[in-house]
């Protein structure tokens, strides 16, 4: 077959599934954007996979999640009902859809066993320009960057609950990044890669260890290192 045959072939596939499958179709005039908050959610995953999904439907447009926010905005024709199509789509994952914006939220961090030495010592991604300052002695020091729509960041945080509730000896300073371009994720994150991004200081109070990603196994290891010392 000539190669301008194949070509308009290949052309002609496109432009159809354009037109037929939904959320790649360009708006028309009467579009309309909604906006739809999620709540009791977990995970920036969460509201990707309900984005996922809502691109695929006919008479969606466009679909975003501001993991920040925890929103999903969508634009679709008049005739598709965005609220309804995402609190079906929340429910059947276990968390709420609230229409409008500013009303997301995410699920609440670990609880701590009174008298453990744990604490957040930077929210919103507010800078703090010597970790230093917040190091402990005499005990082994945890500082944990974190966000709210981290997943293995809140696996995390369990498993220091546990840590905190099995010995004394040890103190966790949490930050919450927020996202990748605030003033503490620029100063201490511009070669990290994933979340949680963690950095233990022995009992004396020196640098002992950092890693990225979830490592319950090296984290503890690091843990009875620094205590030794």
């Amino acid at each position: 077959m000539p190669w301008n045959t194949v070509r308009s072939a290949i052309v002609l596939s496109s432009v159809l599934c354009l037109a037929a499958c939904g959320g790649a179709q360009p708006a028309p005039a009467d579009a309309r954007t909604t906006v739809v908050s999620l709540r009791n959610i977990d995970c920036e995953a969460c509201g990707a996979e309900l984005v996922a999904d809502l691109r695929e439907r006919p008479g969606v447009y466009a679909a975003t999640f501001d993991k920040r926010r925890a929103e999903i905005a969508v634009t679709a024709s008049s005739s598709f009902d965005v609220a309804d199509a995402v609190k079906q789509l929340a429910a059947d994952e276990g968390f709420e859809a609230v229409l409008g914006g500013g009303k997301g939220q995410y699920l609440g961090w670990a609880t701590f066993p009174e008298g453990a030495d744990a604490r957040t010592i930077s929210e919103g991604g507010a800078d703090i320009p010597d970790l230093g300052a917040h190091v402990v002695p005499g005990k082994v020091t945890v500082v944990d960057f974190a966000a709210s729509w981290c997943l293995p960041c809140r696996k995390l945080d369990a498993h220091m609950a546990k840590v905190l509730e099995a010995r004394r000896d040890v103190a966790y300073r949490k930050l919450d990044i927020v996202d990748w371009g605030t003033p503490l994720a620029q100063r201490y994150l511009k070669h990290v890669s994933k979340l949680p991004y963690v950095i233990v200081y022995d009992a004396t109070g020196a640098h002992l260890d950092a890693f990225a990603g979830l490592e319950l196994d090296k984290l503890d290891a690091a843990i009875e290192r620094g205590a030794r010392r």
